[in-house]
């Protein structure tokens, strides 16, 4: 079984606000904070523009330092600068899609808008390469509601593709 101690993560927060200087990254903090508190160390922390091509090269190099958690934060919403979930499921062998809502059904006794969120769940590979990657809101209300969901599932779904050698 796959220890948290040994799981390394990424936060990518995707949000030209951030990038701007006019919000402050509170939901990458938050998720640090929990993440810390799981026992899961974070290895690169990036903020990038909402564009697919950045995002694709952020798992990329994610995956390049050992990261087996990515933790997007932002970019979830109906706009069209909303990029996350399609480019999240064009880098993932596999959709987790009931982790996606039941962070959805979590979220809902919160905020009645956590229907709102497009946000996925998938995994990069099915071997012992594969990173899970995560979708958050970009509040820190919505991070807490997904890696509440998220953590205590995430050493059997390691422990699972640890199982396929790459």
């Amino acid at each position: 079984m796959a220890e948290h101690s040994q799981v390394t993560a990424a936060i990518i927060t995707v949000d030209s606000r951030v990038v701007s200087g006019d919000k402050p990254p509170k939901g990458a903090a938050k998720a640090r904070e929990l993440l810390k508190d799981f026992g899961i160390a974070v290895v690169r922390e990036e903020v990038i523009d909402d564009l697919a091509a950045p995002l694709r090269a952020e798992f990329e190099r994610a995956q390049q330092v050992g990261a087996r958690l990515i933790v997007t934060v932002g970019s979830t919403g109906v706009s069209a600068r909303n990029i996350v979930p399609e480019t999240t499921l064009a880098v993932c062998d596999v959709e987790l899609p009931g982790i996606a809502e039941q962070i959805r059904a979590v979220g809902l006794k919160n905020t009645p808008q956590s229907v709102l969120s497009r946000a996925v769940v998938g995994v990069t590979s099915r071997t012992s390469r594969g990173a899970v990657i995560v979708n958050c809101p970009s509040s820190s209300g919505g991070v807490a509601d997904a890696l509440q969901v998220v953590l205590p599932l995430l050493h059997y779904i390691i422990e699972q593709l640890d199982q396929t050698q790459a």
